[in-house]
Protein backbone atom coordinates (compact mmCIF):
# COMPACT_ATOMS: atom_id res chain seq x y z
CA UNK A 1 0.00 0.00 0.00
CA UNK A 2 1.25 3.48 -0.88
CA UNK A 3 0.64 6.24 1.67
CA UNK A 4 -0.18 9.59 0.09
CA UNK A 5 0.01 12.56 2.44
CA UNK A 6 -2.19 15.39 1.21
CA UNK A 7 -1.00 18.96 1.29
CA UNK A 8 -3.68 21.62 1.70
CA UNK A 9 -3.03 22.75 -1.87
CA UNK A 10 -3.98 19.33 -3.24
CA UNK A 11 -7.01 18.93 -0.99
CA UNK A 12 -8.42 22.34 -1.91
CA UNK A 13 -7.48 22.63 -5.59
CA UNK A 14 -7.32 19.16 -7.03
CA UNK A 15 -9.38 16.03 -7.10
CA UNK A 16 -7.35 12.88 -6.77
CA UNK A 17 -8.75 9.45 -7.32
CA UNK A 18 -6.41 7.12 -5.44
CA UNK A 19 -5.40 3.81 -6.95
CA UNK A 20 -6.64 0.70 -5.16
CA UNK A 21 -3.34 0.39 -3.30
CA UNK A 22 -3.16 4.10 -2.29
CA UNK A 23 -4.26 5.44 1.07
CA UNK A 24 -4.87 9.17 1.34
CA UNK A 25 -3.61 10.59 4.63
CA UNK A 26 -3.42 13.84 6.55
CA UNK A 27 -1.10 15.08 9.26
CA UNK A 28 -1.85 17.54 12.05
CA UNK A 29 -0.43 20.51 10.13
CA UNK A 30 -2.60 19.93 7.06
CA UNK A 31 -5.66 19.30 9.21
CA UNK A 32 -5.09 22.61 11.07
CA UNK A 33 -4.51 24.52 7.82
CA UNK A 34 -7.73 23.18 6.35
CA UNK A 35 -9.80 23.83 9.47
CA UNK A 36 -8.41 27.37 9.65
CA UNK A 37 -10.17 28.14 6.37
CA UNK A 38 -13.66 27.21 7.68
CA UNK A 39 -15.97 30.20 7.42
CA UNK A 40 -18.44 29.30 10.18
CA UNK A 41 -18.96 26.98 13.12
CA UNK A 42 -21.13 24.73 10.96
CA UNK A 43 -18.51 24.77 8.21
CA UNK A 44 -15.81 23.90 10.74
CA UNK A 45 -17.81 20.97 12.08
CA UNK A 46 -18.59 19.68 8.59
CA UNK A 47 -14.97 19.94 7.51
CA UNK A 48 -13.82 18.27 10.71
CA UNK A 49 -16.20 15.39 9.97
CA UNK A 50 -15.01 15.16 6.35
CA UNK A 51 -11.36 15.11 7.44
CA UNK A 52 -12.01 12.37 9.99
CA UNK A 53 -12.27 9.93 7.07
CA UNK A 54 -8.54 10.24 6.35
CA UNK A 55 -5.83 8.24 8.07
CA UNK A 56 -3.74 10.46 10.33
CA UNK A 57 0.06 10.27 10.08
CA UNK A 58 1.50 10.99 13.50
CA UNK A 59 3.79 13.95 14.04
CA UNK A 60 6.13 13.82 17.02
CA UNK A 61 9.50 15.05 18.22
CA UNK A 62 11.22 13.02 15.48
CA UNK A 63 9.19 14.88 12.83
CA UNK A 64 10.50 18.19 14.12
CA UNK A 65 14.07 16.89 14.32
CA UNK A 66 13.86 15.79 10.68
CA UNK A 67 12.53 19.24 9.76
CA UNK A 68 15.38 21.03 11.56
CA UNK A 69 18.02 18.97 9.73
CA UNK A 70 16.29 19.59 6.39
CA UNK A 71 16.05 23.33 7.05
CA UNK A 72 19.76 23.40 7.93
CA UNK A 73 20.59 21.63 4.66
CA UNK A 74 18.42 24.07 2.73
CA UNK A 75 20.13 26.99 4.47
CA UNK A 76 23.48 25.78 3.15
CA UNK A 77 22.16 26.56 -0.34
CA UNK A 78 20.15 29.67 0.58
CA UNK A 79 16.80 27.89 0.19
CA UNK A 80 15.70 27.71 3.84
CA UNK A 81 12.75 30.05 3.39
CA UNK A 82 10.19 27.40 2.51
CA UNK A 83 6.95 27.70 4.49
CA UNK A 84 7.14 25.94 7.86
CA UNK A 85 3.93 23.93 7.22
CA UNK A 86 5.41 22.54 3.99
CA UNK A 87 8.66 21.71 5.77
CA UNK A 88 6.80 19.81 8.51
CA UNK A 89 4.51 17.99 6.04
CA UNK A 90 7.56 16.84 4.05
CA UNK A 91 9.31 15.74 7.26
CA UNK A 92 6.21 13.76 8.25
CA UNK A 93 6.14 12.14 4.81
CA UNK A 94 9.77 11.06 5.16
CA UNK A 95 9.11 9.73 8.66
CA UNK A 96 6.25 7.52 7.44
CA UNK A 97 7.56 6.64 3.99
CA UNK A 98 4.71 8.55 2.34
CA UNK A 99 4.45 10.48 -0.90
CA UNK A 100 3.15 14.07 -0.80
CA UNK A 101 0.35 15.07 -3.15
CA UNK A 102 0.56 18.81 -3.75
CA UNK A 103 0.05 21.79 -6.02
CA UNK A 104 2.93 23.74 -4.48
CA UNK A 105 6.44 24.31 -5.82
CA UNK A 106 8.06 24.10 -2.38
CA UNK A 107 7.75 20.32 -2.26
CA UNK A 108 10.11 19.98 -5.22
CA UNK A 109 12.74 21.92 -3.26
CA UNK A 110 12.10 19.87 -0.12
CA UNK A 111 12.46 16.62 -2.05
CA UNK A 112 16.07 17.64 -2.63
CA UNK A 113 16.87 17.24 1.07
CA UNK A 114 14.21 14.84 2.33
CA UNK A 115 13.38 11.26 1.34
CA UNK A 116 9.82 11.43 0.02
CA UNK A 117 8.25 11.44 -3.41
CA UNK A 118 6.41 14.63 -4.41
CA UNK A 119 3.33 13.97 -6.55
CA UNK A 120 2.03 16.99 -8.42
CA UNK A 121 -1.77 16.95 -8.48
Amino acid sequence: MRLILLDKSAYVRAAHAPADDDELCLCAITRLELLYSARSVAGYRQLEEDLSLFRDLRMDVATFAIAVVAQRELAATGQQRVPIPDLLIAACAQQHGACVLHVDRHFQVLAGVLAFTPLRA
